[in-house]
């Protein structure tokens, strides 16, 4: 995490805060133990700089280090404060029941998550139970390049807006970002033919995915997306485009009627 320029200029911009923060967002669902020289390495900070927030951040319970390892994990108070956004965040409350049943009527994981920095983050999930499904919680995070709810919110943005992510995404994926951007190009002219995006084990080799991007069901409420994914070895990619993406767009209608 390099300092700008405008927060060198900005007095009542607190670097020290800002770093703390960056460690605790380094964390991402999948991966939950990292080591300083992984934190160093995810936030562009000085592994020096890295152990004491560390230290810190464990002191306060925002970190648990685990003894055996000495790798860090995201500690409860954390938890406490996603517990008391999510809380507030009268879109689930809405939402919830609907993806519920869906997921039910069609077997499926349903999940839906808000833009983090270069990640998605999500807000709720949820599971059919009749069937073994993808197995991601709230709070976990997952890129937007990627994966099918990350591309349908790159989709659902102005195109000035989003052309300026591309050079953040072109820095996190090194080598592998022109094959990363076509893809995404492919996914962009894929929503504007089907009102859609998909991920067919682009992400995880073994999950088929299709997202939509959901409006702001409130003034001030952001711009979401919605997906409905499963196991690769239940869904083929026509299923999840005859059978899953024409209710899912009708859910996500059904939603913004609501505004």
């Amino acid at each position: 995490m390099e300092s700008t320029e405008s927060e060198s200029k900005d007095r009542l911009f607190v670097t020290a805060l800002a770093r703390g923060l960056a460690v605790l967002a380094a964390f991402r669902g999948g991966e939950p133990q990292l080591s300083n020289q992984d934190l160093a390495s995810r936030t562009g900070l000085p592994k020096s700089t890295v152990s004491r927030l560390t230290y810190t951040l464990t002191q306060l319970g925002y970190l648990d280090q685990d003894p055996a390892s000495g790798r860090y994990q995201l500690g409860l108070a954390v938890l406490e404060l996603s517990a008391a956004t999510l809380a507030s965040f009268d879109a689930r409350r809405v939402i919830a029941p609907k993806m519920q049943q869906f997921a039910e009527a069609h077997g499926v994981s349903v999940s839906l998550a808000v833009r983090e920095g270069l990640d998605m983050m999500y807000l709720e999930t949820v599971r059919s139970r009749a069937r073994v499904t993808v197995q991601l919680s709230v709070g976990s995070r997952v890129p937007l390049a990627t994966t099918a709810i990350g591309r349908a919110y790159l989709a659902a943005m102005p195109a000035a807006e989003r052309n300026t992510l591309m050079p953040a995404l072109a820095v996190q994926y090194g080598a592998d970002w022109p094959q990363i951007a076509a893809s995404l190009d492919a996914a962009l002219a894929d929503y504007q033919q089907r009102g859609y995006c998909s991920s067919f084990g682009e992400f995880q080799p073994e999950v088929f995915a299709v997202a939509a991007p959901v409006p702001p069901l409130a003034p001030g409420q952001p711009w979401m997306s919605l997906n409905a994914s499963g196991p690769a070895f239940l869904f083929t990619e026509s299923a999840m485009r005859e059978r899953i993406a024409p209710p899912l767009l009708a859910l996500v209608r059904e939603l913004g009627a609501r505004q």
